[in-house]
């Protein structure tokens, strides 16, 4: 609770984003993430994705905060939110895998 109280100073941020999330997920924003900045953006894309905490670990082993936005592709115009978000993560961890030579 120390620490939650002392990543989480902001009142506002609280109620708007940190309380519509479960304990658990909390937890791994704060044991996995340094920076207020990335907790806050994760925590947003978890509610907005509704992702569980074994989604939210993998999110953040992937780093997606840094890949967000590096690629071009018209997901967002042809799918819903959700899919195009979906998409767009499967494209963003394909692309890491293949070898460039």
């Amino acid at each position: 609770m120390r620490k939650f109280a002392l990543y989480w100073p902001d009142y506002e941020i609280v109620q708007r984003v940190v309380a519509q999330i479960p304990w658990r997920t909390n937890i791994t924003l704060l044991d996995k993430l340094k920076e207020q900045e990335e907790r806050i953006w994760y925590a947003e894309k978890t509610i907005e994705n509704g992702w569980s905490k074994t989604i939210l670990e993998l999110q953040i082993q992937s780093r997606l905060m840094e890949r967000t936005g590096k690629t071009v592709n018209n997901f967002p115009a042809a799918l819903p939110p959700m899919d195009s978000d979906m998409a767009n993560q499967i494209f963003n961890l394909f692309q890491q895998e293949i070898p460039h030579f």
